[in-house]
């Protein structure tokens, strides 16, 4: 692992982050307030509006784009309008400040500065909120499983006092190691010390703090280290310089591996620092210098080093960056430097919040118009294992419980009641289902509507048909690569990565379209929610081909669509992929293909499969009316045959009377399917209360989306036309579009980024609004000579660089961390 990825690496263990530092707030006593820390650092402050193609939309008030809502059409106290936007610019040369944001990112989760005096507590830390620039489209896994939302969060523990007003906030934090790891990469705890002088203002946007961290691990962990000892795997220290002018200066050192610790092997390691000095509070103008070497193992027992220098110089409406690309030491203007534009930018969008246009009913509740749209999502709880409680998160999506440890059927839990801090919300009963029963809704499309949109398609060519592989499939638009349209044509092959899809041509684009009746073609798609079906039908025009994609949600023993009048019972049809009852190993052991698990298709319309599904004890199970047994592979290794992700049945229906013949169930409006494997996101779970009562919880919102170039906040014309299936799983979680790669910085970001004001509508028409909540901007490029006299010639040498040994020490150790035994008192931010 090289220097980079072994700091990723540490970061996915805990220290990382994204905006929004907690307010300043009373403690108990209301004597002591807290100090506020900045949300995130950067060289260059983000502009207020967002880019058009050259037009100006503002985010909240003033004038919007045509087709759009003005946010200032709704009250001025209207959380659409009150609702922070945590805006920031990224720039290559900003690389190891985004490593800085996400650690800033995880320490506003912990709510540090609302806790103050409050005594030792533990904050649970989504992290996934913070990642930012990474593939977060389906991976190799998709259709294996359906797709699971569960939030993971990791536990910090955390203390934050201040003596009095005119003292200093200091913050601990222990960041812990993945449960049972054995990695040292995975099992350090990072314990970082904070030091916050003053807080956010005006006219100090950075505050004025010191945070000193490190990564460390039992030296068994290591070759040479020594058991019961602390060995130092990477120490780093962010802070803010006091100065005597008006001038606003931070710096970052940080380092990794080998260079933090000779134990650890010498291919890796990493090395880096940044020096921002801001002309002004405002940000208007400054410099900087930015710095990183990296050294990892080239996999053929040697080494290899990359590294890099930058130097920015920047005023209010240009950005000149230069680049010690050949590391001598020097900037050649002629080809190192690059001038971009602070006034007109592409901006992406990481999370985004939906609120209500108007006001009304919503799940039973009053709501007013710009009023932010939430969700019952769930609820947290303590479960105790016999030997220790751990702490969890039940929702929608199932079970997230702390250290990997897993619920049995009939356990019971806690709710947690955050009145007293503790767990005193009622004891409920956890059932444990060996599958899922999914529901499918299924939405048609006209092929002639996403023309030249991709689609993901495993299967083989023509020209080799027995040869398997995943290939990009494109609609055709009766353009020359692609003559006919309507037809599906493979152009490139792929293979997973650890980032995404890594692709190769297939040249000439090939024509996989099927061309016998019936015949289907199954792709998955990022950009409508998953699945879609293509049936071929020589009877229909290709003008009038139509393809199927669908929303999901998961059915429990309170569905009372399948379950109506307290029925208990449901029979379903099944002819293809109908996956046998009562497997065992031996027949995984005897089994030459995934077939053998399956009953052979059936082609008669008169003579289906059939499966019942169950409700009994709070789950609903199915069993095959074959055999009798319940259909289940909970505790098979079928990773030989592909399903390590789990398997499942083809679509069922309740009523075969509409079908007309047996591939008509692949467009049918609705349809069921089980899934069931030995993974925890393979399984139901559900929780009743003591009277038996099972807990529901609001499935996403689905929109059917076809996106407009008023709607895009860049002005792209890019994906216009194109039809999405989003789904709003609360605040923060839109998700839907695909996602792609910008090649020059190997960063990640959404297909589409909508405009503030954006509506969608449901299908009961109900109209929500959408706006960004977390924003980066990424200035556009210009001449060199728009950069005027800005100039970055002498910041290699007169700007310095902390050192190695400016890292400040850290002075708590693992041995200090506090023992709570409370329920976390914050979650994601938010003080319960």
């Amino acid at each position: 692992m090289n220097g980079r990825a072994l700091f990723i690496a540490l970061a996915a263990a805990g220290l990382t982050a994204c905006g929004g530092g907690s307010s300043s707030t009373s403690s108990s006593g209301g004597a002591v307030v807290g100090l506020e820390l900045p949300s995130n650092v950067s060289v260059v402050t983000a502009q207020g509006s967002q880019s058009a193609g050259g037009v100006m939309l503002k985010s909240a008030g003033g004038q919007t784009a045509m087709g759009l809502v003005s946010l200032s059409t709704f009250p001025a106290d209207a959380q659409i309008n009150t609702d922070p936007t945590n805006t920031y610019v990224w720039d290559e040369s900003m690389q190891s400040l985004s490593t800085v944001n996400q650690i800033l990112c995880y320490i506003g989760q912990t709510g540090a500065s609302s806790m103050i005096n409050k005594g030792a507590y533990t904050a649970l830390v989504n992290e996934n909120k913070c990642e930012q620039g990474q593939n977060q489209s389906s991976s190799g896994s998709t259709g294996q499983s359906s797709t699971s939302q569960t939030v993971s969060y990791n536990k910090w523990t955390v203390e934050s006092t201040r003596a009095d007003n005119s003292s200093p906030e200091i913050v601990h934090i222990w960041v812990p190691g993945k449960s049972g790891a054995t990695q040292p990469q995975d099992a350090q705890t990072i314990l970082v010390e904070m030091t916050v002088n003053e807080g956010v203002s005006a006219t100090n946007p950075f505050g004025k703090f010191s945070m000193n961290f490190k990564g460390v691990v039992d030296g068994s962990l290591l070759p040479g280290g020594t058991a019961g000892t602390e060995v130092e795997m990477m120490r780093g220290t962010l802070k803010t310089v006091d100065r005597s002018d008006s001038k606003q200066q931070f710096q970052f050192v940080n380092v990794e591996g080998n260079a933090a610790n000779s134990l650890i092997p010498a291919n890796n390691s990493h090395e880096e620092a940044v020096n921002v000095v801001l002309d002004d509070a405002t940000g208007t103008s400054g410099s900087a210098k930015a710095s990183f070497t990296d050294t990892h193992d080239d996999g053929m027992g040697g080494a290899q080093t990359d590294a890099a220098s930058f130097v920015v110089d920047f005023d209010a409406s240009h950005f000149l960056r230069g680049k010690d690309a050949d590391n001598n030491g020097s900037i050649d203007p002629s080809t190192e430097e690059k001038c971009t534009s602070r006034t007109s930018f592409d901006t992406q969008v990481w999370q985004y919040n939906l609120y209500h246009k108007v006001a009304g009913t919503f799940n039973g509740n009053a709501v007013t118009a710009g009023q932010r749209v939430e969700l019952n999502s769930g609820f947290p709880f303590v479960y105790d294992t016999g030997t220790k409680k751990v702490n969890g998160q039940m929702s929608y999506w199932g079970l997230w419980v702390e250290d990997g440890v897993s619920i049995p059927d009939g356990a019971t839990i806690t709710k947690v009641s955050y009145n007293n801090n503790s767990a005193s919300g009622g004891d409920m009963t956890v059932h444990v289902t060996p599958g899922k029963l999914v529901r499918r809704t299924a939405h048609m499309g006209n092929l002639t509507d996403f023309q030249g949109q991709e689609f993901q398609y495993f299967g083989a060519l023509p020209s080799t048909p027995n040869q398997y592989g995943q290939y990009f499939v494109t609609v055709g638009d009766g353009s020359s690569s692609m003559p006919v349209a309507n037809h599906f044509y493979a152009t490139d092959s792929f293979t997973w990565g650890n980032n995404g899809p890594v692709r190769t041509t297939v040249g000439t684009p090939v024509d996989v379209t099927p061309s016998v009746d019936g015949t289907t073609l199954n792709m998955q798609s990022d950009a409508l929610g998953g699945q879609v079906i293509f049936v071929y039908d020589s009877s229909v025009s290709a003008a009038n081909w139509t393809i199927t994609y669908y929303t999901q949600d998961f059915i429990n023993s309170a569905d009372s669509t399948l379950f109506p009048n307290g029925a208990t019972t449901a029979t379903l049809y099944c002819y293809d992929r109908c996956l046998k009852g009562g497997l065992t190993a031996m027949d995984v052991t005897n089994a030459t293909s995934e077939q053998d698990f399956y009953y052979p298709t059936s082609f008669t319309l008169g003579s289906p499969y059939t499966y019942t599904a169950t409700v009994s004890s709070g789950k609903v199970t199915l069993t095959d009316d074959s055999n009798s047994q319940v259909v289940s592979t909970d505790g098979l290794d079928l990773s030989s045959f592909g399903h390590d992700w789990g398997i499942s049945t083809g679509e069922m229906v309740t009523d075969t009377s509409s079908l007309t013949n047996t591939w008509d169930i692949f467009n049918a409006a609705t349809s069921y399917h089980w899934e069931t494997g030995s993974n925890d996101w393979n399984h139901m779970i559900s929780v009743t209360d003591a009277n038996g009562t099972v807990a529901s919880f609001d499935p996403p919102l689905s929109f059917n989306y076809t996106h407009t170039a008023a709607n895009d906040a860049n002005g792209s014309t890019a994906a216009v036309g194109q039809q999405f299936l989003l789904q709003y799983g609360g605040p923060g979680q839109l998700w839907g579009f695909p996602w792609v790669e910008d090649t020059a910085t190997n960063r990640w970001h959404s297909a589409v980024t909508l405009a503030n004001g954006t509506e969608l509508t449901d299908a009961q028409n109900n109209v929500y609004v959408v706006k960004g909540m977390e924003r980066e901007q990424n200035m556009k490029d210009v001449t060199l000579g728009d950069c005027g006299t800005l100039d970055v010639s002498g910041l290699m040498t007169s700007l310095p660089l902390p050192a190695t040994s400016d890292i400040g020490t850290v002075s708590i150790t693992l041995a200090d961390k506090p023992v709570v035994t409370d329920a976390p008192a914050v979650i994601e931010g938010e003080v319960q």
